[in-house]
């Protein structure tokens, strides 16, 4: 069984709203570390992440709270991801790049775990094979 610290989950929550306020905020051409072009690619990607993940995590409810938690917490997880693989790829700031790989390593993980207990759980392909 996996367990987020207060730590991981405050590291989840900052690097999700600094994704948002990137997403909404203006481009700029007095980035530090990045030309203004790179600057907007990243922006966009980090917009594309936020829009994907908000989309992923409307799930419609099945009644099931401990797999509605899960398919929730994995298309949170995997936003992560992708936002921590936009920083690699962006970002020049070591002490941030070395925090990316961390949750990408961290996030990994649990998105194994969750896909693995979705899939010895998810009653709704066996009901369906059913009918």
């Amino acid at each position: 069984m996996f367990s987020i610290s207060g730590r991981g989950m405050s590291l989840v929550a900052g690097l999700l709203m600094s994704g948002v306020a990137l997403a909404e905020a203006p481009a700029t051409h007095e980035v530090h570390g990045a030309s203004a072009g790179e600057a907007d690619q990243a922006a966009h990607a980090f917009s594309e992440a936020n829009q994907r993940m908000h989309h992923d995590m409307a799930i419609s409810t099945s009644g099931n709270v401990d797999m509605d938690f899960a398919r929730g917490m994995l298309a949170h997880h995997k936003g992560a991801l992708d936002m921590a693989r936009i920083e690699l790829e962006h970002g020049s700031d070591e002490q941030m790049r070395s925090l990316a790989r961390d949750v990408i390593d961290a996030q990994q993980r649990e998105i194994s775990l969750l896909e693995h207990w979705i899939a010895g759980h998810d009653d709704s392909h066996e009901s369906q094979k059913a009918k």
